[in-house]
């Protein structure tokens, strides 16, 4: 029986719990104009010149080369041919030539 009651119960308060309405909800205020521009602000003051720098320090000098090695010695050059002989020149008109006995040497003789 106490469940009965308990069931009857709680089905009046959800029946008459629902009749009771909340108000409308309220409508928001409309916004108004929005206003005119504001004035433009001052330039700014010009900013002070910044200082010079240091000068900076001078290089080292720089190491001493190293002296060159020495070149090396030509080779000799080779031994140039040998010209050949020239042709005895021809002997002039009414002589020939002839080789002399005791010397050698070809000699134009006359005819």
């Amino acid at each position: 029986m106490k469940t009965s009651l308990g069931i009857v119960l709680i089905s009046l308060v959800l029946v008459f719990g629902g009749c009771n309405q909340s108000p409308p909800p309220q409508q928001p205020a409309q916004q108004g104009q929005a206003g005119p521009p504001g004035q433009t602000g001052d330039t700014g003051a010009q900013g002070q010149t910044g200082q010079t720098g240091d000068q900076g320090q001078a290089g080292q000098t720089g190491d001493q080369g190293q002296t060159g090695q020495q070149g090396d010695t030509g080779r000799r050059g080779d031994r140039g041919d040998t010209g050949d002989r020239g042709k005895p020149a021809p002997c002039p008109e009414g002589q020939h030539r002839h080789t002399n006995p005791d010397t050698g040497r070809a000699e134009c003789v006359h005819d």
